[in-house]
This record gives structure tokens, sequence and C-alpha cells, in this order.
């Protein structure tokens, strides 16, 4: 009698009445057959079909019901559609006859797809080694990326000698996408390892207060950044092999390699006394200033930072304004030897002083620029004079 009372308040439900006056109206023939058959299946199913059958079949047509009652020309169905119609399906074979908005085949094939991310969800993988930290991974990348003849094992002794015990094949795991194997040194590396025994030279001109024009020459060494300038207003290819011999002798050393551009005034006796001293010549392709790009940037310091602020008279006087310059040049720091003196030992930065220590500063160029230092060193050299 209780099944009974349930399957007619089932049936004589309101809502039901509802859905089959609006399927008549709009005249959707799907709409309008749904509560007939679910009439029928109730009294099928209140007196022959146990009560847990009874409820899933309940719920699978109410779910096609919402289903097809959404405002659109051709509902779609949702994550939580597939996966009750599904889930009941799959619980109750006998009630794939009562689905009508897909194809059993589709509803067989969401339940097994509902099966397989279970499965996959339970037979989920233990944790294992915990992984290493962020830092020790971007160094093992920063490795890979700056020595391209190291490998995994060469990379795993090097964070070993750091105290980082890493197996080689983690190295290896870390190793950067793209990263090309075998490859060779950069341009940067290659030029890097020659610029001690590179030089560079080139002209540039200055005009005098009575628009005289003056040719400096100058020389650079590349791995040092030294300078050595000549002023003339006649250039010959003698007078810029001897600057390159008194150059050189300054230096201390004979450079292996000097990038010059295609001038005539490298001729053949500027050659012939370049290569005397074992130097070899390196002539830039034809308008492109950029293959010299070192002397370029200092002729462009030499400018910005001395001549564009000074008007020089002859070429005796503009010969002493850039020595006294380049006195100043070779004891500032560069950001080429990474905010190190040209000229000088390589040092760090020594500690703050302390709060009250007077600092003294020594015009150069009659204050255009200055050298600063403590007061209390010139306090002692006064003291010993």
């Amino acid at each position: 009698m209780r099944r009974k009372n349930a399957v007619r308040e089932r049936v004589a439900r309101p809502g039901d009445l509802a859905v089959f006056n609006m399927a008549r109206a709009h005249g959707t023939p799907i709409l309008a057959m749904i509560p007939l058959l679910r009439f029928m299946l109730d009294l099928v199913l209140g007196f022959a079909a146990p009560r847990a059958v009874l409820i899933a079949e309940n719920l699978l047509l109410r779910q096609q019901v919402i289903v097809l009652t959404r405002r659109v020309k051709r509902p779609r169905l949702r994550g939580f559609d597939r996966w009750l119609l599904g889930a009941l399906a799959g619980k109750f074979r006998m009630l794939l006859d009562a689905v009508i908005v897909v194809k059993p085949d589709t509803l067989v094939r969401w339940h097994r797809a509902g099966w397989r991310l279970l499965w996959r969800w339970r037979s989920r993988r233990a944790p294992g080694r915990p992984p290493i930290d962020a830092d020790l991974r971007t160094l093992i990348r920063r490795m890979w990326r700056d020595n391209a003849t190291w490998g995994e094992n060469r990379i795993a002794g090097e964070l070993a000698r750091l105290g980082y015990r890493v197996s080689p094949r983690t190295v290896a795991r870390y190793r950067p996408v793209g990263l090309a194997r075998g490859r060779g040194q950069r341009w940067t590396t290659f030029i890097r390892n020659h610029l001690d025994d590179t030089w560079a030279c080139d002209f540039f001109v200055v005009i005098t207060a009575r628009f005289q024009v003056l040719y400096v020459f100058v020389v650079l060494s590349l791995g040092g950044r030294l300078v050595h300038i000549g002023v003339t207003d006649h250039p010959r290819a003698a007078w810029a092999a001897q600057r390159m011999v008194e150059a050189t002798a300054d230096a201390e050393g004979v450079p292996r390699f000097l990038v010059h551009d295609r001038d005539s005034i490298y001729g053949v006796p500027f050659r012939a006394r370049v290569r005397g001293f074992g130097t070899r010549l390196l002539a830039t392709p034809p308008r492109a200033p950029k293959a010299n790009a070192f002397c370029e940037r200092v002729i462009g310091t030499l400018r910005r930072d001395c001549l564009d602020h000074v008007i020089v008279r002859d070429d005796r006087h503009a010969e002493r304004v850039l020595d006294l310059y380049l006195g100043y040049y070779h004891g500032r720091p560069h950001r080429g030897l990474l905010m190190q003196a040209p000229d000088g030992e390589r040092h760090l930065c020594p500690p703050r002083p302390p709060p009250g220590t007077r600092i003294l500063a020594t015009a150069i160029l009659g204050g255009l620029h200055h050298r600063y230092g403590f007061a209390a060193a010139r306090t002692v050299s006064e003291r010993a004079a």
C-alpha cells in the first residue's frame, strides 16, 4: 500500500502536469511523452521492482526532465548530468531503457570513463623522494647554461664541492629545455679569452680654437682597457707606427692581434713596422664601425667626458688635456672590468667608513671631474712630508 501511494503521489505531482502542459503548448513531442512514460514505468515498478530501483529510476527521469526543460534550443549535458546518469545506469543496468536523452552506448561510455578516473585516483603513486628546493634547481640550470662543455657528472661534482649532494641523474633531469647537445662556446666567451692579446686602434678629429683640424690616434688594450693617445695635424703611416711602438713600450708587452679599419694611413710602412714585432693585423669590413666597437666606445668617452667641454689651442694643448684625463680614466671604476680601475690591482670594496669621516675631493681638469679619498690618508702624507 505504501508503494502504491508513493506511485500515486509521484504521478500526481503538479510539477509533472506543468511539464506536460508546457510541452503540449510548445508542440514538443518528446516533452509530451515523458509524463506518460514515467506514469507507466511507475505503475510497473511500483508493483514489481524493489524500492531502490524505483528511487533510482525516479532520479534518472527527474534529471532528464531537468535537462529537457532548460530554455535552450538544444539542451547540453553538464558534468553533473553525465555523472548522475552514468552512476545510476551503471548501478542498475535494467534502467538503460529509461534513458531517452542520450544513447545507451554513450551512457555506458560515461560510466567507464568515471570508473577510470576513480581507479586512477585510488591507484595514484605514493610520494617518493622529496624534490630538491627551488634554489638548487636554479643553480643547476645556471651551470648547464654557463658551461658549454660540462655534463651531468661534472655538474654533480661541482655541486658536491659546494655542499650539495645531488646525483647525476637528478642533474640531467633539470637540464634546460632546448639546450643543444654538444654545443660550443659562445662568441662572447671566445672574444673574452683573447682580449688580453688583442689591441685596437683608430683615429678621430678635434677642432681647435682657430678651426684647425687635429687628428688623435687612439690605441686601446681590450683586456685591461688601457689607452694610449697621440695628436698631430699631419698624420702619416710612419708616425702612426712610431706611436704603436711607444704604446707597446708603455704596456710592457706586445699584442698578438691589432684591429683597425681600412684607412689608407695603415699603409705599407705601418704594416711592416707592426708585423716586425710579431703582431697580426686584422682589418675590419668596409663601412662597419661596429666591428671595432671597443675603440669606438672609448672615442665616445673621450669626447663626452673631456673634449666636448674644452676648446684646445693646438696639438700640444690637446695632448696635454688628454693625458690629464687619461690619468683620471685609468684610475676610475670601469663597467667593463666589473667596476675595477684599468690601471692598478684588482681589489674588493673597502668597508664603510665610520660616521664623521672626512672625504676629500681632488679636482681633475679644473673641476670637470674629481677623485675622492679619505682625509686621514692625506693628513698622514702631509705629516710625513
